[in-house]
């Protein structure tokens, strides 16, 4: 699984993470990035102390300690070392070394965030799914996709397991408040639409299916997406 930043597993995937390691599948997580200007929500008056590199040693800890919590050992927990917010401009930089990542691990599943049909635009995010994007199409082109944060679900797995999914967030201490007050909005929402979709469970997932050969329709206004396949296909 590729995030942008440490946090994104257990924010989008967590459920469908547990029941990868549940069936005896070796997971990975590859962070572009450590996080270390997510301080957006908090109200700590120093916080600004916390910037740069000694928030990334921290959120980079409570990934790895959320990663175990689902089943993942520190050994399948990497980083890409982007700096965060920067991986637009890093992007050349970036690319290889995720190319490297599919290249080593030769995975049969990918997630990664989704670039065309998020509702996230995040650019962090938008630049590390069409990376990660190319990278497989170049290291591992039989492998399937599904894209995360998606509006176009095909594919929408069980969460109805909440104390689990917060759980598994509680663990990114540093981004609490922002998870206080952002997370219902958007998450909570998003799960419980998902599961109304699946039509069997309160709350679900919601992950879009596709291949690193399969053609990719984008929403018009999301052009400037396209740069990136210019870069690097």
């Amino acid at each position: 699984m590729f995030l942008a930043h440490p946090d994104d597993t257990d924010n989008y995937c967590a459920h469908f993470l547990r029941s990868l390691v549940k069936a005896g599948k070796e997971v990975h997580l590859c962070s572009f990035t450590r996080g270390e200007h997510g301080l957006g929500g908090n109200r700590d008056p120093d916080k600004e102390a916390f910037r740069g590199e000694r928030l990334g040693r921290i959120r980079s800890r409570e990934l790895v300690r959320a990663a175990g919590f689902i089943g993942i050992p520190p050994s399948r927990v990497h980083f890409l070392g982007i700096e965060d917010s920067t991986v637009p401009r890093s992007r050349h930089a970036a690319y290889p070394l995720a190319r490297a990542i599919v290249a080593s691990l030769r995975p049969g599943l990918v997630l990664l965030p989704e670039f065309y049909h998020g509702y996230y635009k995040h650019p962090d995010h938008v630049y590390a799914g069409m990376i990660a994007f190319i990278a497989t199409r170049k290291e591992a082109p039989s492998a399937r996709v599904m894209l995360y944060h998606s509006l176009k679900g095909t594919y929408y797995h069980p969460a109805d397991d909440v104390a689990f999914g917060q759980q598994a967030v509680g663990f990114h201490e540093s981004q609490a408040d922002f998870f206080r007050f952002i997370r219902p909005l958007y998450l909570n929402v998003e799960q419980v639409l998902n599961g109304f979709r699946l039509g069997r469970c309160k709350r679900a997932e919601a992950y879009r299916v596709t291949g690193p050969k399969a053609a990719q329709a984008r929403r018009l206004r999301y052009t400037f997406v396209d740069k990136i396949f210019a870069a690097f296909s």
